[in-house]
């Protein structure tokens, strides 16, 4: 176990510490005030978005600054250090492990693979990744990728509220490391399940690492989830066997955090199923590192505990992976850039009274022209209102065409199959690609590696006009080391999916 640094024990050095976990409809602060015996005291504060769309659309992004604003006040964060963590929502993990070149041959193959991430959404992506040395023969890489948009308001929202980020990290990464402090996974490997979000984060962790990280599909409630673990547990146990050389029955153990009602209800479930001891995960009790009374010690409280954690740890930024880095590494701005972002609001408000002054005035003389010309502007109005109506007639006559359009178009097959082959990894490998009657296509491939699968599959998932990925099988090849898959796609109806008619089997 990790104990503080011997800096962080002078008092004299020591200051408050914070965590912060953002998820996409909540912000979650862990306050670590350090004590007279060289721990911390810990809080726990949240904010809820009041917009059920979410922090990330245009309106959210003035409540999401606006929540922050409020967190730095009300602790006394400026001039303070945050450790942020980010909900599987905004960001993915891929992890490498084995031989030094087995993990080079990966990371080179993620690095391919990083711009088609489409559910982080359009644009640049920024990365963090750690890499680091298990025993003689093995090494351990973790690589995070995040929409480079949205790390650059996160990082602009604290700088104005002059609270330095020492990092931002996926929050399934944290939760492992403060799993590793309780000793839960040094022997075997343990299933992490983090409901605090809106969606299900699942990860694996062993000896304190995380090796894998994936969201089952279409698990919104307790039963959806259950059913989707229960579905893919032997292969699991399959990745387990394969990368670690682990047993299959040794993968039986799985840990819970969220909204306590929703632990509760998920854990039943497992009880005497799957195979799975299935437990609620609250704040551990880490008396050598901090105090935190027991009506804190929810287990929803455990990612914004995780987020603080390393802080408290002396961990430094090397050892984690920092999605902000490439952010940081971006030059500042030049002075007059800097000024014009000071003074745009004397700026805008000068050019608006300009443009406002003109418009008065222009005015003024067209008024005076139509009392001089009343006779014409009253014909004008008349000629005016006749032709609003013809055109009012003609946009309806389109409208109604452009719907019978749409309703009879048939899908442009060509562009389908580009989509999917392109979403496909280099190393992938597509035997078969059959157009079943009219809406449904069936991909029979092979890969090398079985933890591909889930990754093309969460490609697919985002892909325009497909409303259903199912994987049906995977299978070994019997003339080769490959992975064989079927994957059946139900494609979209011409009116088009809504977001709840996706989902994958």
């Amino acid at each position: 176990m990790t104990k503080p640094s011997a800096r962080q024990n002078n008092d004299t050095e020591r200051s408050k510490l914070f965590g912060l976990w953002i998820e996409n409809r909540l912000l979650q602060v862990a306050v670590a005030t350090p004590t007279r015996d060289g721990r911390y005291r810990l809080e726990i504060d949240a904010i809820a978005c009041p917009d059920q769309a979410g922090w990330l659309m245009d309106r959210g992004l003035d409540n999401f600054t606006a929540a922050i604003e409020t967190l730095v006040d009300r602790h006394e964060m400026r001039r303070g250090t945050v450790a942020v963590s980010l909900d599987g929502d905004f960001c993915v993990s891929r992890i490498a492990m084995g031989s030094p070149d087995a993990v080079n041959r990966e990371l080179v193959s993620l690095e391919e693979r990083v711009p088609r991430y489409l559910q982080l959404g359009p644009g640049r992506k920024a990365t963090g990744r750690v890499r680091e040395r298990v025993d003689e023969q093995t090494e351990y890489a973790i690589t995070s990728v995040v929409n480079h948009s949205f790390m650059r308001v996160v990082y602009d929202v604290f700088r104005d509220c002059d609270v330095e980020i020492a990092w931002v990290e996926p929050s399934l990464v944290s939760v492992a490391r403060l799993i590793s402090q309780t000793q839960l996974s040094a022997e075997h490997p343990v299933l992490i399940a983090d409901g605090t979000g809106s969606r299900w984060d699942v990860g694996i962790v062993y000896e304190g690492r995380l090796i894998l990280d994936y969201r089952p599909a279409a698990a919104d409630t307790a039963e959806a989830f259950h059913a989707a673990i229960d579905g893919h547990i032997e292969r699991l146990h399959r990745f387990c066997h394969r990368y670690l050389g682990i047993h299959a029955g040794q993968l039986d153990q799985m840990v819970i955090c969220g909204d306590p009602e929703k632990v509760e209800r998920t854990a039943s479930l497992f009880l005497n199923a799957s195979g799975i001891d299935a437990v609620a995960l609250r704040v551990p009790k880490l008396e050598s590192l901090y105090e935190i009374s027991d009506d804190q010690r929810l287990t929803q409280s455990v990612p914004a505990v995780a987020s603080v954690l390393p802080l408290i740890l002396g961990i430094t930024s090397q050892q984690v992976p920092d999605l902000l880095t490439e952010v940081r590494r971006a030059p500042d701005l030049p002075w007059w850039s800097m000024l014009l972002r000071i003074g745009w609001p004397a700026i805008a408000a000068a050019l608006l009274l300009m443009c406002g002054y003109g418009i008065l005035q222009r005015e003024r003389n067209q008024a005076a022209e139509l009392l001089n010309g009343e006779p014409e502007v009253k014909a004008t109005v008349v000629a005016t209102q006749a032709r609003m109506t013809v055109l009012a007639q003609q946009r309806e006559w389109i409208d109604y065409l452009q719907s019978i359009e749409q309703q009879t178009a048939e899908l442009d097959w060509n562009v389908q199959l580009m989509q999917i082959t392109q979403s496909l990894p280099n190393t992938a490998c597509l035997n078969e690609f059959r157009v079943e009657d009219g809406t449904h296509i069936r991909l029979d491939g092979s890969v090398f590696e079985e933890r591909m699968v889930y990754e093309i599959l969460e490609q697919l998932r985002h892909l325009p006009g497909i409303a259903q990925v199912a994987l049906h099988a995977t299978n070994p090849d019997t003339n080769s080391d490959a992975t064989r898959f079927v994957i059946r796609l139900t494609m979209a109806s011409k009116q088009g999916p809504s977001d709840g008619d996706v989902e994958r089997e």
